[in-house]
């Protein structure tokens, strides 16, 4: 069990119908969910973009079904390429240093590191945003977790109810975290070509904090210590 699951279980008051030290699966997927989450927040991976935001697969039936676009996927991933492409090309004599007749590229480098961390953020931010819209529109459509399944019937004048608009929200997000997602790919493949190694997130050692020091703080920040 990781130390966040340890840190919420032995915090965590008895209520009834729980086992004596059981966790059901719900709160156990909850607790996976936050695991992860806290350690993509600082420092996102294009793994955690994809791993959240819709795939091609998925995104074909949001548009079918909703009517979505979320962009033309070749496109979008062209726009993240020449992004990092353009910026390589213009900065390069400027960056780029020579000393003893060898380029130095460190300068460009961290340059293209903050460029594609931006384009990752901000794919991280929407497909985690898209995320949370989704499992909220699937609660709504459980019956036992649904505080308003009085509202599961159709709405007035035959409209929408409550939960088919929660999916319908979650599908427009999702369109816009795949467009998001799309442009990030595209920024990482350019990057991994010129830099000849995969981009990664830059943390500080100041923010290398661990998992269970995360958890900690969260927990003191919840009381307010």
């Amino acid at each position: 069990m990781s130390d966040v699951k340890n840190t919420v279980s032995n915090t965590r008051s008895p209520r009834k119908g729980d086992a004596a030290g059981s966790v059901s699966p719900a709160r156990a997927r909850q607790f996976h969910e936050t695991e992860q989450r806290m350690k993509a927040l600082a420092a996102p991976t294009l793994a955690d973009v994809l791993r959240l935001a819709p795939n091609d697969d998925r995104m074909e039936k949001i548009r079918r079904v909703f009517a979505f676009d979320g962009g033309d996927p070749d496109e979008l991933t062209g726009l993240g390429d020449s992004a990092v492409r353009g910026q390589y090309e213009a900065l390069r004599p400027i960056l780029v240093s020579h000393y003893r007749g060898e380029e130095d590229f460190r300068g460009l480098k961290m340059h293209l590191d903050r460029i594609v961390d931006a384009a990752v953020r901000s794919a991280y931010g929407a497909a985690n945003f898209f995320e949370s819209r989704r499992q909220i529109a699937k609660d709504a459509k459980d019956a036992w977790k649904n505080e308003h399944r009085d509202e599961d019937r159709l709405g007035v004048d035959a409209r929408e109810n409550r939960s088919d608009v929660l999916v319908r929200i979650a599908a427009e997000h999702g369109a816009k975290a795949y467009a998001l997602a799309c442009i990030a790919s595209g920024a990482c493949a350019a990057y991994a070509e010129l830099m000849g190694e995969e981009w990664e997130p830059y943390q500080s050692r100041a923010n290398r904090r661990t998992l269970t020091e995360e958890a900690a703080a969260a927990l003191d920040d919840a009381i307010g210590i």
